[in-house]
């Protein structure tokens, strides 16, 4: 039997993906350092966080990092895609101060398999972002059947 072909959206490089905001809390970053296993003071405790210099604990980078492609990963799956690597840089820590910290998350397509995704933690007024991430570069399979090596799969 033939195989269906799966539709494909057309490429439209700069179309904006998806927007999104997250809390970071205390909560959140102890439930992380519990799963993880990375439950290095730094995160969790203030008196640690200022002895290594911080001025707060800050959320595990691998935390923000998960967030922004589980967005991704969201977005690819709708399409019946997978992701198939991601690249970034952390520039900035996100501090845990007395009260959660809001995260904005936006992504847009690149090109046909690219995404660019930042993360950055908003001001207090809500008016104004840092970046905490080097644009996050997700690449992605579209699960159409030229992109079987993708998956690791070879073709018949």
């Amino acid at each position: 039997m033939p195989e269906v072909p799966t539709p494909v959206e057309p490429v439209d490089p700069g179309r904006q993906l998806w927007v999104a905001t997250e809390e970071i809390t205390m909560d959140r970053v102890r439930r992380y350092a519990q799963v993880s296993g990375d439950t290095n003071a730094i995160h969790l405790d203030a008196v640690a966080a200022a002895e290594a210099g911080l001025s707060a604990p800050v959320a595990h980078g691998l935390l923000i990092l998960g967030i922004v492609v589980r967005h991704a990963d969201d977005w690819v799956r709708g399409r019946g895609g997978r992701i198939t690597g991601c690249d970034t840089r952390f520039v900035r820590p996100v501090y845990l101060v007395d009260h959660s910290v809001t995260l904005f998350v936006t992504a847009h397509l690149v090109g046909a398999g690219h995404i660019a995704a930042t993360a950055s933690v908003l001001a207090d007024d809500g008016s104004t972002h840092r970046a905490i991430l080097r644009p996050v570069r997700i690449s992605y399979s579209d699960g159409r059947p030229d992109d079987a090596r993708a998956y690791g799969h070879t073709r018949r």
